[in-house]
């Protein structure tokens, strides 16, 4: 199935997400895409333009501008095809051709019963515990250990209860599971262990907001990568324009939290770390540029409940604090950290709540 302008943008947002921004076009017989790439804070547009958008969408990855996997995987995602070369004659990383690919194709995931629920909705909760962990340490060691002592000790459990229940559920069904996610199970939970050895380190203050942010956002993208390497063995054709809003969905959360850690050290110390205002710069622009995709694939009542009262008023006091972050470029910013801590949280709680609610509509016709 040859990509139409909808999907090429689509993938487009998706893999340029926080480091611009793009539109797939007709002009006459040629397919155009007109980009804006950023960089820090200069922005660059190209143009790209080819017989058809998989042509052109090579021509932005042969450029530097996409990244070849995001792109390979967006179009297998949204055509139900197997990843294959962008170039024709080209082979994958074990020098086979595009007929050795197909035929060496793995068997879909089978389901039976509740499994793909079960595993996405396990992850997605540790994901989420983490997520808080990595913000409640940015602030502890920000503070120099006097705000948070507490509640960092409260998170670390919360985290390990999470951890233990998706370890169990692996054991009891691991020959079941594809042998890519249990690969990458097993590449979490070793992160996981890196990650709860290094506590004591926080805890000690001799880990700084800046590496603590490091070690949590690889473990972060390592678990989003399970649920990310599911959805195209798991979910119908038909539910995946939800699932494309559900995997926005997910990585705008987890750019909230980037952002409310990169931000609560920064209130803590009311200025901004070397670097640390262009990586704000970067998280907000990534989040508004999933939330952007989740509103074009997402069913219209899904999208109404970020629009809600509640929602509303939450990220308009979000979006304050930004504001007053990004005009203060030398600090001097008066904000309480943990005001800020709790407003984006509950935030983050929201686009869970959202991210629960399109979850729970996928995989239900799925099998084997």
């Amino acid at each position: 199935m040859a990509l139409g302008r909808d999907e090429a943008t689509r993938i487009v947002r998706f893999c340029l997400a926080g480091d611009g921004w793009g539109t797939a076009t007709y002009e006459g017989d040629a397919h155009v895409l007109k980009l804006v790439v950023t960089s820090g804070l200069a922005t660059e547009p190209r143009r790209f333009e080819g017989a058809s958008f998989e042509e052109t969408l090579a021509e932005a990855v042969s450029a530097g501008v996409l990244k070849a996997a995001c792109v390979e995987k967006q179009i297998a995602f949204l055509s139900g095809a197997t990843p294959r070369a962008l170039t024709e004659g080209a082979t994958d990383e074990r020098g086979r051709g595009a007929r050795d690919v197909e035929l060496a194709r793995p068997a879909p995931l089978t389901l039976g019963g509740n499994l793909f629920q079960d595993i996405t909705t396990l992850v997605s909760a540790l994901v989420h515990e983490t997520q808080r962990e990595r913000g409640v340490s940015s602030l502890y060691a920000a503070s120099g250990g006097h705000r948070f002592g507490a509640e960092l000790a409260a998170q670390w459990r919360a985290t390990d209860r999470r951890s233990a229940e998706l370890a169990a559920f692996q054991e009891r069904h691991e020959v079941r599971l594809p042998s890519a996610a249990t690969e990458q199970l097993a590449r979490g939970h070793d992160l996981l262990r890196d990650v709860m050895a290094a506590r004591h380190r926080v805890e000690n203050l001799k880990l700084v907001p800046t590496e603590i942010m490091r070690v949590y956002s690889h473990l972060n993208a390592e678990l989003l990568q399970i649920i990310d390497g599911l959805i195209p063995r798991a979910v119908e054709p038909g539910e995946r324009a939800i699932a494309l809003a559900w995997m926005a969905l997910l990585y705008a959360k987890e750019k909230t939290g980037i952002e409310r850690a990169q931000l609560v050290s920064a209130f803590e110390r009311d200025r901004f770390a070397d670097g640390q205002y262009q990586a704000v710069l970067g998280a907000i622009a990534a989040r508004q540029s999933y939330l952007h995709l989740f509103g074009t694939a997402a069913p219209s009542p899904v999208t109404d409940l970020l629009r809600a009262p509640t929602a509303s008023k939450v990220a308009g006091a979000v979006e304050e604090m930004e504001r007053v972050a990004l005009s203060h470029r030398r600090g001097g910013f008066g904000i309480d950290p943990t005001d800020w801590f709790a407003t984006v949280s509950r935030q983050i709680e929201i686009l869970g709540d959202v991210e629960s609610a399109l979850r729970a509509g996928l995989g239900s016709k799925s099998a084997a």
